[in-house]
């Protein structure tokens, strides 16, 4: 299951809430809706995922349900303009009790950057990961989520994601 959890935060998606060009929410803007994602490498598991803002704006709600795997699994991701350091930061809560707490950057072509954080698995058991989301044109983007092994960072998991305005945020 931690290689779904990892998918969370690669695939840890995310949407924006409508926010001023100046602030760091702003940077989520491209994620806003529903988005179903291609797991590369592995025929027929997809990731649908939504984005919507919460709370008037101040929080942006992601969830995602990964489909046709061997085992059920999902998460939801909470972000949130961390006051302290004035970056994006994120809460991720896994469907198999895993968590994971971390900041997100403004990555390349607008996408978004996850430095290296831990992962929690309900057992105690951590991973190092970081990840990357890059738009490929207006209605797709790639998310690319690596881990730390010994020392070396390795691709843990692909998903090429494209617009899905037939999912709807849960409500």
């Amino acid at each position: 299951m931690r290689a779904l959890a990892m998918s969370a935060l690669a695939a840890l998606c995310l949407s924006a809430a409508p926010a001023h060009a100046d602030e760091p929410l702003a940077t989520l803007a491209f994620f806003q809706g529903c988005w179903r994602g291609d797991f590369g490498g592995q025929n027929g598991v997809t990731d649908d995922r939504c984005f919507a803002p919460m709370l008037h704006g101040k929080y942006v709600r992601d969830t995602h349900e990964v489909r046709n795997a061997p085992a059920p699994y999902a998460g939801e991701t909470i972000y949130y303009l961390d006051a302290q350091t004035h970056r994006i930061g994120f809460t991720y809560y896994a469907s198999d009790g895993g968590i994971s707490r971390g900041f997100a950057e403004p990555g390349e072509g607008g996408g978004l950057v996850f430095p290296p954080g831990e992962y929690v698995g309900a057992d105690g058991s951590t991973l190092t990961m970081r990840a990357r989301w890059t738009p490929d044109g207006p209605d797709r983007y790639v998310a690319v989520a690596e881990i730390e092994d010994h020392g070396v960072w390795r691709e843990h998991l692909r998903i090429s994601y494209r617009r899905a305005p037939d999912l709807a945020p849960p409500g």
